[in-house]
Protein backbone atom coordinates (compact mmCIF):
# COMPACT_ATOMS: atom_id res chain seq x y z
CA UNK A 1 0.00 0.00 0.00
CA UNK A 2 1.55 3.22 -1.18
CA UNK A 3 0.18 5.77 1.43
CA UNK A 4 -2.18 5.49 4.42
CA UNK A 5 -5.65 6.85 3.77
CA UNK A 6 -7.68 9.41 4.60
CA UNK A 7 -10.22 6.74 6.39
CA UNK A 8 -7.31 5.49 8.50
CA UNK A 9 -5.83 9.20 9.25
CA UNK A 10 -9.27 10.36 10.09
CA UNK A 11 -9.77 7.77 12.49
CA UNK A 12 -6.25 7.61 14.25
CA UNK A 13 -8.11 11.90 15.24
CA UNK A 14 -11.12 10.68 16.05
CA UNK A 15 -10.47 7.83 17.92
CA UNK A 16 -8.70 6.92 21.00
CA UNK A 17 -6.02 5.04 20.09
CA UNK A 18 -4.48 2.11 22.79
CA UNK A 19 -0.77 2.49 23.79
CA UNK A 20 1.23 -0.17 23.93
CA UNK A 21 4.41 -0.48 25.98
CA UNK A 22 7.00 -2.41 23.50
CA UNK A 23 9.53 -4.59 25.44
CA UNK A 24 11.68 -7.80 24.32
CA UNK A 25 9.52 -10.74 24.84
CA UNK A 26 6.45 -8.84 25.63
CA UNK A 27 3.71 -10.79 26.26
CA UNK A 28 0.32 -10.17 24.54
CA UNK A 29 -2.08 -8.86 26.72
CA UNK A 30 -4.31 -12.40 26.54
CA UNK A 31 -1.03 -14.49 27.44
CA UNK A 32 -1.80 -15.84 24.22
CA UNK A 33 1.84 -15.26 22.36
CA UNK A 34 5.14 -13.16 22.72
CA UNK A 35 6.26 -10.66 20.24
CA UNK A 36 9.84 -9.69 19.62
CA UNK A 37 11.39 -6.11 17.69
CA UNK A 38 14.25 -8.30 15.61
CA UNK A 39 15.08 -5.07 13.34
CA UNK A 40 14.63 -2.38 11.84
CA UNK A 41 14.90 -3.35 8.32
CA UNK A 42 17.68 -1.83 5.08
CA UNK A 43 16.27 1.77 4.21
CA UNK A 44 16.16 0.18 0.76
CA UNK A 45 13.20 -1.85 2.23
CA UNK A 46 11.02 1.29 2.53
CA UNK A 47 7.61 -0.62 2.38
CA UNK A 48 8.26 -4.50 3.05
CA UNK A 49 4.56 -5.97 2.04
CA UNK A 50 5.14 -9.56 1.72
CA UNK A 51 7.35 -12.17 3.60
CA UNK A 52 8.60 -16.04 2.41
CA UNK A 53 10.72 -18.16 3.90
CA UNK A 54 13.68 -20.16 1.93
CA UNK A 55 17.27 -22.12 2.24
CA UNK A 56 17.64 -20.37 5.70
CA UNK A 57 16.65 -16.96 4.39
CA UNK A 58 13.72 -15.01 4.26
CA UNK A 59 11.99 -13.14 1.51
CA UNK A 60 10.26 -9.96 1.30
CA UNK A 61 9.82 -7.07 -1.13
CA UNK A 62 8.25 -3.67 -1.44
CA UNK A 63 4.39 -2.88 -2.59
CA UNK A 64 4.13 0.18 -5.38
CA UNK A 65 7.16 1.76 -6.38
CA UNK A 66 9.95 -0.34 -6.61
CA UNK A 67 10.70 -2.43 -9.41
CA UNK A 68 10.68 -6.21 -9.51
CA UNK A 69 12.74 -7.09 -6.41
CA UNK A 70 12.99 -9.54 -4.46
CA UNK A 71 15.22 -8.94 -1.26
CA UNK A 72 17.17 -11.62 0.80
CA UNK A 73 17.40 -11.18 4.43
CA UNK A 74 19.04 -13.70 6.80
CA UNK A 75 16.53 -14.55 10.25
CA UNK A 76 17.72 -11.25 12.08
CA UNK A 77 16.48 -9.09 9.73
CA UNK A 78 20.07 -8.43 8.26
CA UNK A 79 20.06 -8.10 4.26
CA UNK A 80 21.91 -10.19 2.57
CA UNK A 81 21.72 -9.47 -1.38
CA UNK A 82 18.50 -8.91 -3.73
CA UNK A 83 17.60 -9.48 -7.35
CA UNK A 84 15.48 -8.08 -9.74
CA UNK A 85 13.78 -10.06 -12.28
CA UNK A 86 13.70 -8.87 -15.91
CA UNK A 87 10.54 -11.12 -16.69
CA UNK A 88 8.34 -9.16 -14.16
CA UNK A 89 6.61 -5.90 -13.53
CA UNK A 90 5.96 -4.53 -10.13
CA UNK A 91 2.47 -2.63 -10.30
CA UNK A 92 1.97 -3.21 -7.01
CA UNK A 93 3.09 -6.08 -4.99
CA UNK A 94 1.51 -7.04 -1.85
CA UNK A 95 2.38 -10.68 -1.13
CA UNK A 96 4.36 -14.08 -1.68
CA UNK A 97 4.03 -17.90 -1.26
CA UNK A 98 5.67 -20.57 -1.95
CA UNK A 99 4.75 -24.66 -2.53
CA UNK A 100 7.06 -26.73 -2.84
CA UNK A 101 8.45 -25.71 -6.67
CA UNK A 102 7.03 -22.26 -6.65
CA UNK A 103 7.37 -18.65 -5.66
CA UNK A 104 4.09 -17.16 -6.41
CA UNK A 105 4.15 -13.13 -6.17
CA UNK A 106 0.90 -11.17 -5.60
CA UNK A 107 0.59 -8.62 -7.97
CA UNK A 108 -2.89 -7.69 -6.87
CA UNK A 109 -2.88 -4.04 -5.14
CA UNK A 110 -5.77 -2.60 -6.39
CA UNK A 111 -6.59 0.59 -4.08
CA UNK A 112 -8.88 2.18 -6.47
CA UNK A 113 -10.53 -0.96 -7.73
CA UNK A 114 -10.06 0.01 -11.48
CA UNK A 115 -7.12 -2.56 -12.00
CA UNK A 116 -8.05 -5.32 -15.32
CA UNK A 117 -4.52 -6.22 -15.07
CA UNK A 118 -4.37 -7.91 -11.63
CA UNK A 119 -1.28 -10.62 -12.04
CA UNK A 120 0.08 -13.45 -9.77
CA UNK A 121 3.51 -14.36 -10.64
CA UNK A 122 4.95 -17.94 -10.70
CA UNK A 123 8.68 -18.74 -10.40
CA UNK A 124 10.53 -21.70 -9.80
CA UNK A 125 12.05 -21.94 -6.54
CA UNK A 126 15.27 -23.08 -8.33
CA UNK A 127 15.12 -19.95 -10.64
CA UNK A 128 15.54 -17.46 -8.22
CA UNK A 129 19.15 -16.73 -8.35
CA UNK A 130 18.57 -16.01 -11.99
CA UNK A 131 17.29 -12.08 -12.98
CA UNK A 132 16.44 -13.73 -16.52
CA UNK A 133 14.17 -16.41 -15.40
CA UNK A 134 11.23 -17.75 -17.13
CA UNK A 135 7.79 -16.38 -15.13
CA UNK A 136 4.67 -17.62 -15.93
CA UNK A 137 1.69 -15.26 -15.20
CA UNK A 138 -1.47 -16.32 -13.47
CA UNK A 139 -4.22 -12.88 -14.90
CA UNK A 140 -6.88 -13.01 -12.36
CA UNK A 141 -10.46 -10.72 -12.33
CA UNK A 142 -13.28 -11.24 -9.51
CA UNK A 143 -16.23 -12.71 -10.22
CA UNK A 144 -18.65 -10.36 -9.06
CA UNK A 145 -16.88 -7.33 -10.48
CA UNK A 146 -18.72 -5.46 -13.21
CA UNK A 147 -17.29 -1.97 -13.05
CA UNK A 148 -13.74 -0.76 -12.89
CA UNK A 149 -14.47 3.33 -12.57
CA UNK A 150 -11.80 4.61 -10.20
CA UNK A 151 -13.06 4.68 -6.50
CA UNK A 152 -11.72 5.61 -3.07
CA UNK A 153 -10.88 2.41 -1.60
CA UNK A 154 -14.76 2.07 -0.88
CA UNK A 155 -15.16 -1.69 -2.41
CA UNK A 156 -13.87 -5.04 -2.27
CA UNK A 157 -11.89 -5.87 -5.07
CA UNK A 158 -8.38 -5.04 -3.11
CA UNK A 159 -6.18 -7.76 -1.56
CA UNK A 160 -3.12 -7.93 -0.23
CA UNK A 161 -2.46 -11.62 1.11
CA UNK A 162 -2.10 -14.87 -0.82
CA UNK A 163 -1.36 -18.44 0.08
CA UNK A 164 -0.61 -22.05 -0.73
CA UNK A 165 -2.86 -24.45 0.62
CA UNK A 166 -1.90 -28.14 -1.26
CA UNK A 167 -3.51 -27.20 -4.65
CA UNK A 168 -4.70 -24.21 -4.79
CA UNK A 169 -3.97 -20.84 -4.06
CA UNK A 170 -5.76 -18.79 -1.72
CA UNK A 171 -6.23 -14.58 -1.46
CA UNK A 172 -7.71 -12.87 1.66
CA UNK A 173 -9.46 -9.93 0.22
CA UNK A 174 -9.54 -6.61 2.03
CA UNK A 175 -12.24 -4.34 1.91
CA UNK A 176 -11.98 -0.94 3.25
CA UNK A 177 -15.30 0.16 3.46
CA UNK A 178 -17.02 -3.34 5.34
CA UNK A 179 -13.71 -4.24 6.80
CA UNK A 180 -14.68 -8.22 6.35
CA UNK A 181 -12.64 -9.98 3.88
CA UNK A 182 -13.51 -12.64 1.35
CA UNK A 183 -11.80 -15.98 0.78
CA UNK A 184 -11.14 -16.67 -3.60
CA UNK A 185 -9.56 -19.73 -4.58
CA UNK A 186 -7.22 -19.32 -7.60
CA UNK A 187 -5.75 -22.17 -9.44
CA UNK A 188 -1.87 -22.67 -9.87
CA UNK A 189 -1.22 -23.34 -13.23
CA UNK A 190 -4.33 -21.79 -15.54
CA UNK A 191 -3.49 -18.82 -16.80
CA UNK A 192 -6.09 -16.57 -17.08
CA UNK A 193 -8.98 -17.28 -14.60
CA UNK A 194 -12.00 -15.61 -12.18
CA UNK A 195 -10.80 -16.51 -8.47
CA UNK A 196 -13.47 -18.63 -7.18
CA UNK A 197 -15.46 -17.02 -3.87
CA UNK A 198 -14.94 -19.53 -1.30
CA UNK A 199 -16.60 -17.87 1.84
CA UNK A 200 -16.59 -14.55 3.83
CA UNK A 201 -16.02 -13.56 7.73
CA UNK A 202 -16.70 -10.16 9.22
CA UNK A 203 -12.78 -9.75 10.76
CA UNK A 204 -13.33 -6.18 11.74
CA UNK A 205 -10.03 -5.21 9.96
CA UNK A 206 -7.82 -4.63 6.80
CA UNK A 207 -6.35 -7.90 6.17
CA UNK A 208 -2.12 -7.39 4.89
CA UNK A 209 -0.79 -10.54 4.84
CA UNK A 210 -1.23 -15.13 5.29
CA UNK A 211 1.13 -17.87 5.60
CA UNK A 212 0.14 -22.03 6.17
CA UNK A 213 1.76 -23.70 8.93
CA UNK A 214 1.32 -26.80 6.02
CA UNK A 215 -0.38 -28.92 8.59
CA UNK A 216 -3.90 -27.48 9.71
CA UNK A 217 -3.73 -23.48 9.97
CA UNK A 218 -3.63 -20.67 8.10
CA UNK A 219 -2.23 -17.20 9.93
CA UNK A 220 -3.37 -13.77 8.58
CA UNK A 221 -1.89 -10.23 9.74
CA UNK A 222 -3.81 -6.80 9.60
CA UNK A 223 -4.98 -3.78 11.21
CA UNK A 224 -7.82 -2.30 12.08
CA UNK A 225 -8.27 1.63 11.45
CA UNK A 226 -7.07 2.46 14.91
CA UNK A 227 -3.83 0.96 13.37
CA UNK A 228 -3.71 -1.86 16.32
CA UNK A 229 -2.02 -4.83 14.58
CA UNK A 230 -3.61 -8.05 14.75
CA UNK A 231 -3.01 -11.70 14.08
CA UNK A 232 -6.31 -14.12 13.29
CA UNK A 233 -5.69 -17.85 13.42
CA UNK A 234 -7.81 -19.64 11.16
CA UNK A 235 -8.50 -23.65 11.23
CA UNK A 236 -8.22 -25.15 7.40
CA UNK A 237 -9.38 -28.67 6.95
CA UNK A 238 -10.38 -30.29 3.34
CA UNK A 239 -10.74 -26.80 1.94
CA UNK A 240 -12.75 -25.40 4.53
CA UNK A 241 -11.63 -22.18 7.20
CA UNK A 242 -13.07 -21.64 10.21
CA UNK A 243 -11.56 -18.24 11.85
CA UNK A 244 -10.81 -19.13 15.64
CA UNK A 245 -8.44 -16.93 17.76
CA UNK A 246 -7.38 -12.97 16.93
CA UNK A 247 -5.01 -11.46 18.90
CA UNK A 248 -3.86 -7.61 19.07
CA UNK A 249 -0.31 -7.11 18.94
CA UNK A 250 1.59 -5.12 21.16
CA UNK A 251 3.09 -2.69 19.50
CA UNK A 252 3.70 0.64 20.66
CA UNK A 253 1.43 3.42 18.93
CA UNK A 254 0.26 0.79 16.34
CA UNK A 255 1.52 -0.18 13.41
CA UNK A 256 1.25 -1.05 9.63
CA UNK A 257 1.35 -4.76 9.61
CA UNK A 258 2.17 -6.48 6.00
CA UNK A 259 3.70 -9.57 6.03
CA UNK A 260 3.51 -12.81 8.01
CA UNK A 261 5.36 -16.12 7.65
CA UNK A 262 5.51 -19.59 9.79
CA UNK A 263 9.38 -20.91 9.93
CA UNK A 264 8.88 -23.70 12.26
CA UNK A 265 6.42 -25.10 14.81
CA UNK A 266 5.76 -27.81 17.15
CA UNK A 267 2.87 -28.90 19.43
CA UNK A 268 3.58 -26.49 22.41
CA UNK A 269 4.63 -23.22 20.28
CA UNK A 270 4.49 -21.96 16.90
CA UNK A 271 6.95 -19.27 15.44
CA UNK A 272 6.19 -16.59 12.85
CA UNK A 273 8.16 -13.66 11.39
CA UNK A 274 5.64 -10.50 10.83
CA UNK A 275 7.14 -7.35 8.91
CA UNK A 276 6.15 -3.95 9.46
CA UNK A 277 5.51 -0.94 6.50
CA UNK A 278 5.53 1.42 9.85
CA UNK A 279 4.82 1.48 13.49
CA UNK A 280 3.66 5.00 15.52
CA UNK A 281 2.37 6.45 12.32
CA UNK A 282 1.81 10.21 13.12
CA UNK A 283 -1.33 12.14 11.47
CA UNK A 284 -0.04 12.97 7.63
CA UNK A 285 2.87 10.70 7.64
CA UNK A 286 3.95 9.04 4.84
CA UNK A 287 4.72 5.21 6.06
CA UNK A 288 7.27 5.35 3.19
CA UNK A 289 9.31 7.73 4.79
CA UNK A 290 9.60 5.52 7.60
CA UNK A 291 11.52 2.69 8.71
CA UNK A 292 10.07 -1.21 8.26
CA UNK A 293 10.86 -3.32 10.83
CA UNK A 294 10.46 -7.03 11.51
CA UNK A 295 9.27 -9.52 14.35
CA UNK A 296 9.23 -12.41 16.03
CA UNK A 297 5.89 -13.63 17.36
CA UNK A 298 5.20 -16.84 19.26
CA UNK A 299 2.16 -18.41 20.43
CA UNK A 300 2.33 -20.42 23.85
CA UNK A 301 0.02 -22.35 23.63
Amino acid sequence: MKQLTLIILIAISTYSCKTYKQETNLQNKHQGLTIDHLKDLAPVITETSGLEYYQNQIITHNDSGDSPTLYFLDTLGNLLYNKTYRNMKAVDWEDITKDDEYLYIADLGNNYGDRKDLTIYKIALTDLQNEDATVTQLNIDYPDQKSFDRGEQNHPYDAESIVAVEENLYVFSKDWKDQTTIIYKIGKDKQHQTAQNITSYDIKGLVTGATYNGTNTVTVCGYNTNLIPFVYRINYQNGKFEFTKKEELLIEGGAQVEGIISINSDSNKETYYLSSEAANIKLGEDEALTTSQLYRVKWLK
